[in-house]
């Protein structure tokens, strides 16, 4: 007789109200590399229940070898269907989360399916993440079939039980003018002290020979 014994840990970022959720993370082997799951809203899943979306990515992953998920989406506001009458925004604190999680990810996976194809607010929306993740277009994968089909959502029929992972080349016209990561914003932060500094010391120089 075998027993195997498991643990899940889950870790939520939400605004203070709880209306909106930045961040589901659930892991089941932190030895084992983690993935970043980008997709267009979150719906009711928490730090103890999920939804059918959640239950096929872990399983699909899990399967795949990795050891953890982190699943963002694109707006962070909380909806069982997302309202697009609204004005879609990606906001500064969730596209925040959505990088430091591609940093550290192995891989990331656009997740959203088909649901930009016939709306213009949704697809700038994605057009606008997706130039964020300009920095990190080589760890970009697609969800995918045995058949060569991809783009699939996590609820894809096709895909439901078994994902295979296809890379997702950014394009051409999103590449002009790649956004920068955390690390290169606080390299440029730091340099711009610098400047401020240099400048104001040469103000100060120049006011003393003045006076």
């Amino acid at each position: 007789m075998l027993t195997e014994h498991g643990k899940m840990i889950t870790e939520v970022i939400f605004n203070d109200d709880k209306t909106e959720r930045y961040l589901l993370r659930k892991v089941w082997d932190e030895s084992k590399p983690l993935v970043t799951l980008i997709m267009t809203n979150p719906s009711s899943a928490n730090a103890v229940t999920i939804d059918m979306t959640v239950h096929y990515s872990i399983c699909n992953l899990y399967k795949l070898g990795y050891g953890g998920v982190d699943i963002l989406n694109m707006t962070s506001v909380i909806s069982t269907k997302i309202d697009t009458k609204s004005k879609l925004t990606l906001s500064e604190a969730n596209i925040e989360q959505i990088l430091k999680s591609s940093e550290k990810s192995d891989k990331v996976i656009i997740a959203w399916g088909k649901i930009g194809e016939n709306n213009k607010k949704i697809r700038a929306l994605q057009l606008k993440a997706l130039k964020k993740l300009e920095p990190y277009k080589d760890k970009l994968y697609l969800i995918a079939n045995d058949d060569g089909d991809s783009g699939f959502h996590p609820l894809a029929p096709q895909i439901r039980f078994d994902w295979c992972l296809e890379k997702f080349v950014l394009p051409e016209y999103l590449k002009e003018k790649p956004e920068p990561t955390p690390a290169q914003d606080e390299q440029k932060e730091s340099s711009d002290e610098h400047t401020d500094k240099q400048a104001k010391d040469k103000s100060g120089k120049k006011n003393t020979q003045i006076a």
